[in-house]
Order: structure tokens, then C-alpha cells, then sequence
């Protein structure tokens, strides 16, 4: 009987552990699209509407069980979708001018924790289609903090801090697309 209820405690424990921390989500490719400023929107660069995503590699697929990453279909939607509102993104793949490969290199994640803090380090290359010349060659890495009130779940806040880690790195390309002047891609 001592050994049933021995059973049975860990069993409860082991459920409500499950219930409590939630099975792990990918993230939301709508969470991780950059906003962009109306001053961006407007600017006068020679990117407007000349950018294709030509590839993203480097992502991983979220494991339900383990915990919530980033896979490469949804990265590459959130970055499309990011290029697109800021004026960026060409009319379709093959009418870009420009062509930007990104590859995530690293998704740096803590296991457990209050507020949960990821950093996520990019490979952004941006080429010339008619030379294949490269414009723009940056590592973006930034950290997001998704703080312990943002969720109750801590699956749910590494989510979340994902998601914030993503944004702000497609946030800071595109910045960084918008700097490169008409006399930069002149002879590309």
C-alpha cells in the first residue's frame, strides 16, 4: 500500500509538472515580424521593392515535448513579411534585383528560469543578381527578454522571447538594408 501511494504521489507530481509547464509551440511567424518606422516606409532607397529572399537555412524545428524553436519556413515568412512592410520585398523571387540569404547560426536559449532571455545570431548576405557581387555581408546578434510576467508558462515565455529575439534581429537588418546608399550598389 506505502509503495501504491508512493506511485501515485509521483505520478501526480508528474502530471501536474506537465500541466503547469505546457507542451512547447513554434513560434509565430506574426510575433516575429520587424516593425518598421513610417519614416522607413517612405524613405528613398534603392532597395524599394528590389529584395528577394533567395534563402534561410539554419533554423530548427520545435519538438512539441522539448521546447519551442525556430524552423526555417517561419523565419522565412517573418523576414518576407518584415522586407514587404518596409517597402522592401520584391514583387516575387525572381524579380528582385537584389538577393538575401539568411542563415541562423545560432539559437543561444536557457533551460529553465524566471524571465527567460534568448539571443539569436544571424547571417544576413544580400548580393546582386545580375553581378552576384555581394552589397551587404552582417552577423546580426541580438537578445530578447521575455520577463517572468508575460507568462505564466515557461514554455510559453521561451516562445515568446524567441519570437522578441527574431523581430529584433530582422529589425536591425532592415535597418541596416534602409543604410546602403544609391552610390553603394551603383556598380552592381
Amino acid at each position: 500500500m506505502k509503495i501504491l501511494k508512493s506511485i501515485s504521489l509521483v505520478s501526480l507530481f508528474t502530471l501536474s509538472a506537465v500541466l503547469l509547464s505546457g507542451c512547447a509551440a513554434p513560434a509565430r511567424t506574426d510575433q516575429m515580424t520587424a516593425q518598421v518606422s513610417p519614416a522607413q516606409r517612405v524613405a528613398n532607397t534603392p532597395m524599394r521593392n528590389n529584395v528577394a529572399v533567395k534563402d534561410v537555412s539554419g533554423g530548427k524545428e520545435t519538438n512539441p515535448m522539448w521546447v519551442s524553436n525556430v524552423g526555417n519556413s517561419e523565419f522565412e515568412q517573418a523576414l518576407e513579411g518584415s522586407l514587404k512592410d518596409a517597402g522592401l520585398l520584391s514583387a516575387g523571387k525572381q524579380a528582385g534585383k537584389y538577393l538575401l540569404t539568411a542563415h541562423m547560426q545560432k539559437v543561444e536559449q536557457p533551460m529553465f528560469g524566471v524571465s527567460m532571455t534568448v539571443t539569436v545570431t544571424v547571417n544576413y548576405v544580400l548580393t546582386a543578381r545580375a553581378s552576384g557581387k555581394e552589397v551587404l555581408n552582417r552577423t546580426v546578434s541580438l537578445p530578447y527578454t521575455a520577463e517572468w510576467n508575460s507568462s505564466f508558462i515557461g514554455t510559453e515565455r521561451l516562445r515568446l522571447a524567441n519570437e522578441g529575439a527574431i523581430r529584433t534581429n530582422i529589425g536591425k537588418i532592415i535597418d541596416e538594408i534602409f543604410a546602403i546608399r544609391a552610390d553603394q550598389v551603383a556598380l552592381n
